[in-house]
């Protein structure tokens, strides 16, 4: 069958249209919708990038969050005394044997209990009321009272309301000999230590520091006599009229009085030194680990 010009025009026509349909189908349609998913992908990956960057954008204020709260944290942990140095028995003999060499007193006796777990308790005042306080409640006709009561009572109130801390404890037990001032010494130093320290116990053997036996004696103290001193010479007379001693012959049967014997007395140290027991409670806590905030 012969085609004719317009024949073939048309069928030239149509073959193009069905080229291009095929070449959309086969070609660009697939392509127009990986574009589709690429733009929806595109998307899911730009909400994750800004999620990022708002997670990047808290990490420094995190990280600098973290430090602060690490450095207050040492600060209020430095009261305690170092786990490190009250950790054994021995430590806590080495850490408290110093104020009683500086001091000059002596160590008679020591006790120490190992490291225990106890609780922090909050020093407070518990009141339970004034004796008339019905009486008061029934006079509180404008709440005046009332008012004042919860006043008094609000710090004590807040600090039983709160957590008991569990902290390290060691008990330091400790009787010491020395003069008032070496002792008076020993006890401000265990004051003005600016740790959590908590004296249990403070027992003095003799409050008048030998006081009270030196007037016993009815005298008063004598310093100590140093028994190698030489004894003074007796100058040598020469006067040539000075009288001979006369030599006499002790009659055996007289007898002879003992010297009388003086009242035992008290040196100045003996009567300035007493004796003074002392329990001290030590308190400690673990060091916290510094965190690591420079990892990426």
């Amino acid at each position: 069958m012969k085609l004719n010009y317009r024949d073939k025009v048309i069928l030239g026509i149509l073959l193009a249209v069905i080229i291009a349909i095929a070449g959309f189908v086969g070609l660009i349609k697939p392509k127009n919708e990986e574009i589709k998913e690429d733009e929806a992908l595109l998307v899911v990956k730009q909400e994750e990038q800004a999620d990022l960057e708002a997670r990047i954008a808290r990490i420094q204020p995190l990280k600098t969050n973290i430090d602060e709260t690490y450095e207050e944290t040492n600060k209020l942990i430095s009261d305690f005394i170092p786990l490190s140095e009250i950790d054994s028995a021995v430590k806590v003999d080495q850490y408290m044997q110093h104020y009683a060499e500086e001091c000059g007193v002596r160590i008679e006796n020591l006790e120490i209990s190992a490291n225990k777990e106890s609780s922090l308790d909050y020093y407070y005042l518990e009141s339970e009321g004034l004796p008339s306080q019905e009486m008061r409640d029934m006079a509180d006709l404008n709440g005046e009272y009332a008012e004042q009561d919860a006043k008094y009572n609000a710090e004590s109130n807040a600090l039983s309301q709160r957590n008991v801390e569990t902290i390290i404890q060691s008990q330091y037990g400790v009787k010491v000999t020395g003069t008032k001032e070496a002792l008076w010494n020993y006890l401000k130093a265990i004051e003005e230590l600016k740790k959590t320290m908590i004296v249990n116990q403070v027992r003095i053997e003799d409050y008048s520091f030998g006081a009270d036996a030196l007037e016993a004696e009815g005298g008063t103290p004598q310093p100590s006599v140093d028994e190698t001193a030489p004894d003074e010479e007796q100058p040598e007379t020469t006067d040539e009229n000075a009288e001979q001693p006369v030599e006499t012959t002790p009659d055996e049967s007289a007898e002879t009085p003992a010297p009388a014997q003086a009242p035992a007395q008290l040196t100045i140290d003996e009567a300035d030194t007493s004796e003074i027991q002392l329990v001290i409670s030590l308190y400690s806590v673990y060091d916290m680990p510094k965190p690591n905030t420079e990892e990426e």
